[in-house]
């Protein structure tokens, strides 16, 4: 059952520092990417590895091996129904975000049709991981441990997330370091999150 919340103005987002996160119980840390805007910098956080990060450095670390997520389970609901859920994510700036199977304009859809060619980018020579085990570790990252500033209002009541991404062994993506999650704030959806070059919105 979803909690009441204060919703605080979307230009006050930027001043809002995220707090914990929880998406289909899988722990990653992430940075940003571009097709859609990303965040800054962020509080200290702990990567999957289960180092602590620096203040400054909320970054979406990608373990090379693991579980397949969503899961088989997870994606065959989607079938049935586009408001089916694929993760949920606790944020500071909006309390519950969903990320919904969704259709070509959002959800995980979108990001399937729009971006898996690059999120396979970022994941090629990097382990045995899927795209879509890359993107939803970057997520969770992103909306539960903004850096610094973020999130930041995205326009159209939209909200942007960004953060850095690496690889449980140190390395991080050749070409696409850093990924982008764009958030509506008056559904609490995720649009979309893609990997970017660079680490603004």
């Amino acid at each position: 059952m979803a909690r009441k919340r204060t919703r605080p103005a979307l230009a006050g987002l930027a001043a809002v520092i995220a707090g914990g996160l929880v998406a289909a119980g899988v722990v990653l840390t992430t940075e940003r990417s571009g097709d859609d805007p990303a965040p800054g910098s962020g509080p200290t956080a702990t990567t999957a590895t289960g180092a602590a990060e620096a203040p400054d450095e909320v970054t979406v670390t990608i373990p090379r091996e693991g579980p397949d997520l969503p899961g088989a389970d997870v994606l065959d609901q989607c079938r049935s129904s586009s408001r089916q859920v694929v993760a949920r994510y606790e944020t500071a700036a909006l309390g519950e975000v969903v990320l919904q199977c969704g259709t070509s304009a959002q959800g995980y859809e979108h990001i399937r049709v729009r971006h898996t060619r690059d999120w396979q980018d970022v994941v090629a020579g990097h382990g045995s991981r899927d795209w879509d085990d890359a993107m939803l570790t970057a997520v969770q990252t992103a909306l539960g441990s903004p850096r610094d500033g973020y999130p930041v209002d995205a326009g159209d009541g939209k909200v942007c997330f960004a953060a850095p991404v690496r690889f449980d062994d140190g390395s991080r993506p050749d070409d696409e370091p850093f990924v982008t999650v764009i958030v509506s704030a008056t559904t609490d959806r995720v649009i979309t999150a893609y990997p970017t070059r660079d680490d603004g919105c």
